[in-house]
């Protein structure tokens, strides 16, 4: 499709949560990238901007929870 820009959000930190090696999140200097990018391709241009992450990030309150498998304080994880 014309102007579709697909975005993928990485993990920035591992193994050094508090509670879970689980959580996923994105450091400052990531999110300013994201930002950046998504302000050079704006809607009212046309652009269709698709953001893919390999879970949803802590604190941006989006759940998908299809089948609910295991609960662990900080994510959901389907499997």
């Amino acid at each position: 499709a014309e102007k579709t820009l697909l975005l993928g959000l990485g993990s920035t930190s591992f193994r050094s949560a508090r509670y879970s090696s689980h959580e996923v999140t994105i450091d400052a200097e990531q999110l300013r990238w994201f930002e950046e990018t998504i302000q050079m391709h704006p809607a009212s241009d046309g652009w269709q901007v698709f953001v893919f992450t390999h879970a949803p990030i802590l604190g941006s309150a989006l759940r998908v929870l299809q089948e609910l498998h295991v609960l662990n304080g900080c994510c959901w994880l389907n499997h």
